[in-house]
């Protein structure tokens, strides 16, 4: 039976659209765990408290005199965090503290030291004077928390993608979230740095394989002609995850509080349990007919159809022949090493094997550009919480023009201008003046918008290549690469400290051009529909021309 053809027939009803709209309330909350160290482990603004000058009940981060009193770094235009000029209270033998006045004299320009009390620019509480991670040298700290959250992703993708393809696309979609939403929780409590990034590692594993299974998950529920749609519909609901995020790191300013209110509403997703129902692909590969006979009547039904009896008749046909046939574990493994051998052997899966070595190439790209963006906004000139929250919300928009230029364009020239014309704008970015800052937040943003629709029709384009037997598999091990280019996002601040603020975006501009023209390589995908198996697979790309 062609599933696809069986859903066409169906059409789009009000039960697969409000499953959907439960998908993508998972993938809003899945968008927390990636994204949250930008809050949790964002840097602030501090300078040394100078006793001598300092009102100490109200002190004033930046005052007019503190040139004379701390260093300034010439590339920040900021004072240092741990340094301020040795003070010396008697000069030729004069108490300059005697009538207990700011004497600027007693700063010796030439001598400096280092201070373990501080005056903070803002009432934030992150990590940083949490677990007293103070100082320029102790940045690395902060970067580390990103680079663990990416750890974290490279392990629970892929190993979510092979629990998927044995368990079910339904059970990482509750799993994953609930336990994300409890470590999450947990972290919330940590006294010290290395629990705090125990809990943050934890989170990113269990949250990590989340967000494919439950895109997935929507799409095999539609026919092809609805595919586009549905994950337009989910994707808009991912970048509200980071926007309530920032508006609530914006209003609560205490990291502990914010992932309380952020993590424990996921628990209520174990109530998926008794309505969602498991993908009916992944069903059929597992013999679970009558299982997906059900789900078929449900979306008949909203579509106000009957399932017909020869349909059902032949699903359960199907599956007693399935029952009768042995599948002890020594076939099973057979099955899978004879399905590696096709991959091998074959002359089309083997160049597509090489195709999806580029694409996921490019995800890595993607991942870079993407996560960069969203990490570097809070490192940009003006309101962090500002920033953040619209490099996030103007990928609403974006969803909504990949679904327009996806269902009137080809998939491989959206995927590709997408790139180029991100890649125009980092670059862009870096040649205007930092007097029109206003200019430079709409290229930023830009940026943002057109790799927001490059991510997404990289997602649409990578499921429509896979075979339904090993798609959550080949999706997992594809991302955890794609994850590479994350672990290297957190450090991009890192680049801007030490040779100018231009350069992350410059390397994301150019890295956007390079993805660009690795698109074109990818064969085309749309209106086809999705392969089952290997066989069906090697021919992807061949309708419609590629």
């Amino acid at each position: 039976m062609d599933l696809d053809e069986i859903l066409s027939n169906f059409g789009l009803g009000s039960y697969q659209v409000t499953v959907c709209a439960l998908m993508g309330l998972v993938l809003m909350f899945s968008n927390i765990s990636p994204l949250s160290y930008a809050i949790t482990a964002s840097d602030l603004k501090y300078r040394c408290e100078i006793p001598q000058c300092d009102d100490i009940e109200n002190p004033v981060y930046k005052p007019v005199w503190l040139n004379r009193v701390v260093p300034f770094n010439e590339k920040t235009i900021e004072p240092y965090k741990c340094l301020k000029l040795h003070y010396q209270p008697i000069i030729n033998g004069t108490d300059t503290s005697a009538n207990g006045t700011c004497n600027f004299k007693a700063f010796d320009e030439n001598s400096k030291e280092r201070c373990n009390k501080w005056v903070f620019g803002e009432t934030e509480r992150t990590i940083v004077n949490d677990f007293g991670i103070m100082c320029e040298e102790n940045k690395w700290k902060l970067s580390m928390v990103g680079t663990i959250n990416s750890i974290g992703q490279f392990v629970g993708i892929p190993l979510a993608g092979f629990i998927s393809d044995k368990y079910g696309r339904k059970f990482i979609l509750i799993i994953g979230s609930v336990s994300s939403a409890i470590f999450g929780t947990s972290r919330s409590f940590t006294t010290d740095y290395y629990s705090f990034l125990l809990f943050e590692l934890l989170d990113s594993i269990s949250s990590s394989g989340v967000y494919a299974a439950t895109f997935v998950l929507g799409l095999e529920l539609v026919s092809p002609k609805s595919r586009v749609t549905i994950s337009t519909l989910m994707g808009c609901f991912y970048p509200m995850g980071a926007v309530i995020m920032g508006f609530a790191a914006y209003m609560i300013l205490d990291w502990r509080i914010m992932l309380r209110v952020l993590y424990l509403p996921g628990l209520l997703i174990l109530g998926y349990a008794w309505y969602v129902p498991e993908s009916m692909r992944w069903l059929q590969t597992q013999n679970r007919i009558e299982e997906m006979a059900n789900v078929l009547s449900k979306v008949a039904k909203s579509n106000g159809k009957t399932l017909p009896a020869s349909v059902k008749e032949a699903l359960i046909a199907n599956s007693i022949a399935n029952a009768n046939a042995t599948n002890s574990p020594e076939e099973v493994q057979l099955s899978c090493i004879k399905l590696m051998s096709k991959i091998f052997s074959s002359k089309e899966i083997f160049l597509r094997l090489i195709n999806c070595s580029f694409c996921w190439l490019v995800q890595m790209t993607i991942t870079l550009v993407y996560y960069g963006l969203s990490l570097t906004s809070v490192e940009f000139s003006g309101n962090k919480y500002l920033n953040f929250m619209l490099v996030n919300i103007v990928e609403v928009p974006a969803f909504l023009s990949s679904w327009y230029f996806m269902e009137h364009f080809s998939r491989r020239n959206t995927q590709a201008f997408s790139f180029l014309f991100s890649g125009i704008g980092c670059i862009m970015v870096n040649l205007i003046p930092t007097d029109y800052l206003w200019i430079k937040l709409i290229l930023f943003l830009s940026s943002k918008y057109t790799i927001t629709m490059a991510f997404n029709t990289m997602y649409v384009f990578t499921a429509e290549m896979f075979p339904t037997e090993l798609r959550m598999s080949l999706f997992g091990i594809s991302s955890m690469f794609g994850r590479m280019g994350s672990m290297l996002a957190p450090q991009m601040t890192l680049l801007s400290v030490y040779f100018g603020s231009y350069v992350p975006i410059l390397l994301f501009g150019i890295i956007s051009f390079m993805a660009g023209a690795l698109a074109f390589l990818f064969p085309e995908t749309k209106d086809q529909k999705l392969p089952d198996t290997v066989k069906q697979a090697e021919f992807v790309g061949e309708v419609n021309g590629s």
